[in-house]
């Protein structure tokens, strides 16, 4: 039979089959059970809750004269303090339980009855020094800061080392600043807004009795509203995620013209901080139950995922709302998207895409990258997905941008998506 085809013949039978067994292939990948990330570890989608070990706050002194060291704050993670030789001290860090993701959070005070220089060195029990010492003064200011970009890394046992001078004066040294950051700040803020359609709900309750807020924003004036979805802080550590949210959404509930204009057209659901026990607590990755929390948007075994879903599903049936688009800021290694598959039809269709377009274009120093998944994780994105039937995004931060440059990236990314949001409203509605 194949004696009497031709060279044309041959190679479109070749293409078919190539297309088919790629068919074949791509379907048993997207109905395979997700189990995990390549840097997840074992058992991550087992998110019915694990023993955690409680952080034992207190200040530790040692050597004479005395160093001292405190955990005594809120976010603060250090479980132990020891004098290695004259000029050599050592802060042991360990997470809330593990198996865990390499986010190893540390934070803590540290003074000396007399001046002394010492070396500092950072050593973590399951896991390996991650992010850059940040050192101030106060945590209510960053005007006396710095951050220690020549800690010496021992790629041997994953600690960090550098150099300190320490005075009667506590210094904080935490692996991000803990400015804007901390959920009391949280709280302050939610009872502050001048604006009156501005309103902020508590939809939940985390395992630990903590508030779940929910912020919305709404002076819509159209039959149909579009709603965005935010969420953040689901990873305790992963501050420039949150910063660029806040950036992001003082943004959107500005006053330019901008702003106002998409207000008329869509409402804000944001949810800023999820994961309020991790945060307090000083946790690398988990909430109080020793889950992550975005491995939880399938079997909403936590109470803060489920007070989302709750606060969120009714919006299937209110022909008021529509949801349009969904955001969940998190940080990593560099700034990029994690955008739903081009192939899977949203509604509507590959906004990410085209919103990664023009932040590439207009802010080619940030060096953003995209990396398309399809939707089988049980990942916050993928709820959203399924749910409403809408784009969604995971946005990731750099761990060490500037707080200058992660401002900057949060207003041009919010005033891009307000810009494309209300050309594609305008062209569904006209």
């Amino acid at each position: 039979m194949l004696s009497i085809l031709g060279a044309n013949d041959i190679y479109t039978m070749k293409l078919k089959l190539l297309l088919f067994v790629s068919i074949i292939l791509i379907s048993c990948k997207s109905t395979q059970e997700f189990t995990g990330f390549s840097y997840d570890p074992p058992g991550v989608t087992n998110t019915t809750g694990k023993e955690v070990t409680p952080q034992h706050r207190r200040v530790i002194g040692v050597g004479e004269p005395k160093i001292w060291l405190s955990n005594e704050f809120e976010s603060a993670r250090a479980v132990d303090f020891y004098q290695i030789d004259d000029t050599t001290y050592e802060v042991l860090v360990e997470p809330e339980n593990f198996p865990i993701n390499n986010s190893p959070w540390y934070a803590f005070k540290i003074w000396a009855d007399v001046p002394k220089a010492i070396n500092l060195r950072l050593a973590y029990n399951e896991g390996r020094h991650r992010y850059l010492p940040k050192v101030y003064r106060s945590m209510g200011s960053l005007s006396a800061q710095h951050i220690i970009t020549d800690a010496e890394f021992d790629s041997t046992n994953g600690t960090a080392t550098f150099g300190l001078f320490l005075e009667r004066e506590p210094q904080t040294i935490s692996a991000h600043f803990l400015e804007n950051s901390r959920y009391s700040e949280l709280i302050l803020k939610s009872r502050s807004f001048p604006q009156s359609y501005i309103t902020v709900d508590t939809v939940g309750y985390s395992n630990q009795n903590r508030a779940i807020l929910a912020f919305t924003v709404d002076e819509s004036d159209v039959d149909q509203a579009g709603v965005l979805v935010l969420i953040s802080r689901q990873h305790p550590p992963e501050f420039p995620g949150y910063h660029a949210y806040r950036s992001f959404f003082d943004t959107m509930i500005g006053d330019s013209e901008l702003a106002m204009e998409f207000r008329k057209h869509f409402v804000i659901k944001a949810f800023p901080m999820l994961n309020p026990d991790g945060v307090v607590n000083g946790h690398w990755r988990h909430n109080a139950m020793g889950v992550d929390l975005n491995r939880d948007w399938q079997n909403f075994n936590q109470p803060e995922t489920r007070a989302v879903r709750d606060a969120l599903s009714p919006l299937v049936d209110d022909p008021t709302k529509k949801v349009y688009y969904g955001i969940d800021f998190h940080s990593t290694n560099e700034n990029i998207f994690y955008p739903i598959n081009e192939e899977i039809v949203t509604t509507p269709d590959n906004l990410t895409q085209r919103w990664y377009d023009v932040i590439t274009e207009e802010l080619p120093e940030m060096n953003f990258v995209a990396e398309e998944f399809d939707t089988s994780s049980p990942i916050a994105k993928n709820w959203i997905y399924r749910t409403f039937g809408s784009d969604a995004l995971t946005y990731e931060v750099s761990d060490e941008l500037p707080i200058d440059q992660i401002q900057k990236l949060g207003v041009h990314s919010a005033e891009s998506l307000m810009r494309l949001m209300l050309e594609e409203w305008k062209s569904q509605n006209n």
